[in-house]
């Protein structure tokens, strides 16, 4: 099947070759042949009841009144851990969520609603945004929704925990979806089922109504087969939210994602930094040189940096925010449903561990035995020397006056300090050892970076689609 881009299902919809129907069924179809059946790699976890009902409104919507964007009678997936306030569940992958029903609709959620996108349905992740155990729980699994696999190999970790919202776009199921990352959960499964991401900058995109870890790092960003499309989506996304007071930082800031997305980069200054203390295999050093080539060719200034990679305890501060924002998200969203607090959620696994908790709670419990109040004086310590060792990137491209950082590498420095990443893909994945480049920029500079990502993705163009009948 075809794999559209947004722009390409714009355009046929416009010109009534394909109706928003059309697609709903062309999807599930697929869905129902490779995730449900076959190979089942269990990328969609439920699918929205009010589907054929959306598609035929928007249909005739755009009939009488033309499209609201571009993004207008399209289907998406979102990840579960994103309220809805529909048919459909919320269960962050997770038995004790599993009869769970949104209040209201996420602030996410309602901008791709008013955009006239259709929900498709809730892609499956690894169990509460894989903060749940240390004790080698698989990326991808959830104690409800089961594991989800890589559709290029058995061999490689489709990591997470955006996994389904990867595997997703990766399979053609949809054409984009939305996942969250809090360190590493929308660049990694990128990386491994080889699809393009962006981690947006910290209060660029709106937390309200997604299950949460951290306060501090929680971001929602699009997942795709093209920059461009990164690009469309975030156009729709981005917006100034009440609810959530870090989005309070761009109420002034004006984004044109795709309007300067194909402009020239020879006004760029672009960084390559080689960490002095990590290996890199022939393969990761052809890629990088083959990446400063293209740059220099389209004029852009190519400085590399060689500096030494910090190790940054991140889990030792995520823990205290996670007991927090986890029981103020049960406390305003879930009132009346079963369970009341992280504590009670403990509890409930524990009745059936088995079952509830196959590879255990360890960071549950670990978050559970802090104060809950974020007032101790470790907490604050360990915060301020993460940041200061996260800002790395920043001071450099503030030193040397770059526009962003790339690396072969993937590192924590983007979700920990809040500035933006993209992943694009770096490699024909023909084994099992995947490849992207990560373009590292300035807080709410997203458009620049995804500028500058757009144009390395048409030079290289190295993604190839999985093959999904061999997985049978």
């Amino acid at each position: 099947m075809k794999e559209y881009t947004i722009n390409e299902l714009y355009d046929l919809l416009n010109k009534g070759e394909m109706t928003s129907l059309d697609l709903v069924e062309m999807y599930l179809d697929r869905i129902n042949q490779y995730d449900q059946s076959g190979p089942k790699i269990n990328a969609v976890g439920e699918i929205n009841p009010d589907l054929y009902d959306l598609a035929r409104n928007l249909d005739l919507e755009r009939k009488m009144k033309g499209p609201r964007s571009k993004l207008h009678g399209i289907p998406l997936l979102i990840k579960d851990n994103i309220l809805t306030k529909d048919k459909m569940h919320t269960r962050a992958g997770s038995i004790v969520l599993e009869d769970y029903y949104g209040s209201e609709d996420a602030f996410i959620v309602k901008k791709l609603r008013q955009a006239g996108a259709i929900i498709l349905g809730k892609a499956n992740l690894s169990e509460f945004a894989y903060f749940m155990s240390f004790d080698d729980m698989p990326s991808g699994y959830g104690g409800y929704s089961g594991q989800v696999k890589n559709p290029y190999s058995k061999n490689i970790d489709p990591l997470g925990s955006s996994t389904g919202s990867a595997v997703s776009v990766a399979c053609n199921f949809v054409p984009f979806s939305i996942g969250t990352e809090t360190n590493g959960s929308l660049t990694a499964p990128a990386l491994m089922n080889s699809i393009q991401t962006i981690k947006p900058s910290m209060g660029l995109v709106s937390r309200s109504g997604i299950i949460p870890i951290s306060h501090h790092q929680d971001i929602a960003g699009p997942m795709a087969r093209t920059v461009e499309d990164l690009a469309e989506v975030m156009n729709v996304i981005v917006d100034y939210d009440q609810e959530d007071l870090a989005t309070h930082q761009v109420k002034d800031h004006v984004f044109e994602f795709t309007k300067n997305l194909k402009a020239p980069i020879d006004d760029k200054k672009i960084g390559f930094i080689k960490f002095t203390n990590i290996s890199y295999s022939e393969e990761e050093i052809e890629i990088e040189n083959h990446a400063k080539q293209i740059f220099r060719i389209l004029g852009a200034d190519v400085l590399e940096l060689e500096v030494e990679a910090q190790s940054i305890a991140n889990f030792d501060t995520l823990i205290y925010d996670f007991k927090v924002d986890l029981n103020h998200f049960l406390n305003l969203y879930m009132k009346d449903y079963k369970v009341h607090s992280l504590k009670d959620i403990i509890e409930f696994n524990r009745k059936d561990p088995e079952k509830r908790m196959k590879y255990g709670q360890s960071i549950f419990e670990a978050a559970q035995a802090t104060s809950g109040t974020l007032k101790e004086k470790e907490y604050h310590e360990k915060y301020q020397e993460n940041l200061e060792k996260a800002s790395l990137l920043c001071k450099l491209m503030n030193d040397y006056d770059l526009d962003c950082i790339t690396s072969v590498k993937r590192t924590s420095y983007a979700p920990i300090a809040g500035h933006p990443v993209v992943a694009v893909v770096a490699k024909a994945l023909k084994d099992d050892n995947p490849k992207s480049l990560f373009f590292n920029g300035r807080t709410f500079k997203d458009d620049v970076l995804l500028n500058i990502a757009y144009h390395y993705e048409k030079e290289s163009n190295k993604r190839l689609s999985p093959d999904l009948d061999h997985i049978r």
